[in-house]
């Protein structure tokens, strides 16, 4: 696992009225070394356009020292410097993305059950993604808190919750065993994002203090 694996994940979205550079960057104005990590994720959208986004980004995340991780696009990640790669549980094998491009640190999975998550363990994942968590427009019937806590028992993976999460839902989650918590239209629907980014940290630092 890389040094510090960040526990609040930021998914991006091509279809902000302000684009999809300005929420990330409010989001991460004045955040920690390592705090918030990013995944460049815009389907259907031109190399080039996908691109010129990830070198945006990179120079972004690289001035608050955020990892930055490319959808599925190794090949993107590689030419924009980026930390890793996130894989669809359909992509690329995480065997054949390690020996293809060794100096990707991060390689993070999507999954939707047991049997994926300990696939994506096995295979040698970074983390990964359990979603829904909650009601997603078009995704499969949501899980719910404690069909994220029984589906995660014993896995010694992080495993981060996605899925129609906010931050009132960061404390029951991170009590079912969660990693953190990755969001994508928390983010990118809120008029202030850093906001938003705010009540995340602080309820997950609340959590930490709490353990501790």
């Amino acid at each position: 696992m890389p040094r510090m694996l960040p526990r609040i994940w930021i998914i991006t979205s091509p279809d902000h009225r302000d684009g999809l550079i300005a929420p990330v960057q409010r989001a991460l104005d004045g955040r920690g070394a390592g705090q918030i990590g990013v995944q460049l994720r815009a389907k259907h959208i031109p190399d080039r356009n996908l691109i010129d986004w990830g070198h945006e980004l990179r120079a972004i995340t690289a001035s608050v020292g955020s990892p930055l991780l490319v959808n599925q696009r190794a090949d993107v990640a590689q030419i924009i410097g980026a930390d890793g790669v996130h894989l669809p549980e359909t992509g690329l094998p995480i065997a054949r993305v390690r020996q293809q491009w060794p100096h990707l640190e991060i390689i993070g999975a999507s999954r939707h059950d047991r049997a994926g998550l300990i696939a994506a363990q096995k295979a040698g994942a970074t983390y990964a993604f359990l979603s829904p968590v909650f009601e997603v427009p078009d995704k499969n019937a949501p899980i719910g808190v404690e069909g994220f806590r029984q589906t995660i028992a014993g896995l010694q993976i992080p495993v981060l919750a996605l899925g129609g999460i906010g931050p009132e839902d960061v404390e029951p989650l991170l009590e079912a065993g969660a990693h953190g918590v990755a969001v994508r239209r928390a983010v990118y629907e809120a008029e202030e994002p850093q906001t938003i980014v705010d009540e995340l940290v602080r309820r997950l630092d609340k959590n930490h203090a709490n353990v501790e």
